[in-house]
């Protein structure tokens, strides 16, 4: 990938998304990216997520957002054709050139099995996808997450899963919306790459980092942080970094890493995680913690309360997994391009600078 290519990326003013602008900008751990940047955003979109991102990094505010070759575009992604019109424009009254590359991190973030059935990051995806068509794009990077991945044991097993395993025929009882919608997001791809468009796939874990305490990112942190978070469980899950997931995504997307990379620092199970964050957050309030013997077993026997109005949502089976699974993410296939933080510093480093933030 050329270096002074107008490079198109979405999700920008997002966790993710503003974190991969500060390392394509150098500000991370490359050499930064020289040619136009063109950021979407709607025009409702607030820059905080951007301008705490320069906070974090101690960086003079506009450092990221009004950087010289940062170039912001306000779109409706749910239209490719619309975007696409809008590049025209843009890069015409500019005088750049078009787009050659996609990073798309966009997307719309709600794990709980409690969320509404609803397809947007598949159809963001299909809209970004037909964009890069229109604008005969050499290169596409999509952040998908680790929430495709599905192992063959049963709840409360452990087992090692790594880039190969992507079940997308698993049956949809088991799968939250959300992860129905990446699934399908990412069979997208991978059929626009048969078609022969060039590709990398980035699959994160819950991703660690800071923003504004409303957004959905933080929501783990904020109710910590209130003493909101009713209860913990001795499942697990794989955590990473997002400073480490904008470095692979960059690195994948420049030196076109097919994929998937599976961002996954450690394997952590969910008491000692929040912990760990309470205690970098300054959180003062125990947390009660189920194990899975006997509560796994409790809450099968309370399954037919699944259709209860209210109260059905937390006898799902999407639930139960959500709670007990001890599924592990080998990660080695991210940290080959890309080292991660250690857990601790990770936690230190947001949570120090959430409790200044916040207040």
């Amino acid at each position: 990938m050329d270096s002074t290519d107008t490079l198109f990326i979405t999700g920008a003013t997002g966790q993710l998304g503003a974190f991969v602008l500060a390392e394509l900008l150098g500000r991370l751990s490359t050499e930064g990216f020289e040619g136009p940047i063109l950021c979407a955003r709607r025009a409702s979109s607030s820059m905080t997520q951007v301008h705490m991102v320069e906070d974090f990094l101690a960086l003079e505010r506009g450092t990221i957002a009004k950087a010289q070759n940062v170039k912001w575009l306000h779109c409706d992604l749910s239209d490719a054709h619309h975007t696409k019109n809008a590049i025209d424009e843009y890069c015409t009254k500019e005088n750049l050139p078009q787009p050659s590359t996609i990073i798309h991190a966009a997307a719309t973030i709600n794990v709980s099995p409690s969320a509404t059935k609803g397809t947007s990051n598949e159809q963001l995806t299909d809209e970004m996808l037909l964009l890069a068509e229109m604008l005969g794009v050499k290169h596409f990077t999509h952040i998908s997450s680790i929430a495709v991945m599905g192992g063959t044991v049963s709840l409360g097993e452990e087992e090692v899963i790594g880039p190969e395993h992507f079940h997308p025929n698993r049956s949809d009882a088991f799968l939250s919306n959300y992860a129905l919608g990446k699934i399908a997001s990412e069979l997208r791809v991978w059929a626009a790459q048969a078609a022969g468009l060039s590709i990398s796939i980035v699959r994160p874990g819950v991703i660690l980092g800071m923003g504004p305490k409303a957004n959905a990112p933080q929501e783990l942190w904020a109710r910590i942080l209130d003493g909101k978070l009713p209860l913990t469980t001795d499942g697990s899950t794989g955590v990473v970094d997002v400073r480490d997931v904008a470095s692979m995504v960059v690195k994948a997307h420049t030196q076109k890493v097919e994929g998937p990379l599976v961002a996954v620092a450690e394997n952590v199970p969910f008491y000692e995680l929040v912990e760990g964050m309470g205690a970098a957050i300054g959180a003062r309030k125990k947390i009660k913690r189920l194990n899975a013997n006997p509560w796994l077993e409790r809450m099968r026997f309370l399954g037919f309360l699944s259709h209860m109005p209210v109260v059905g949502r937390f006898f799902t089976p999407q639930m139960r997994i959500m709670l007990f699974s001890r599924v592990k993410y080998d990660g080695a296939s991210g940290g080959a391009i890309h080292p991660y933080r250690p857990l601790d510093q990770t936690l230190n480093d947001f949570g120090s600078f959430l409790q200044k933030a916040w207040k």
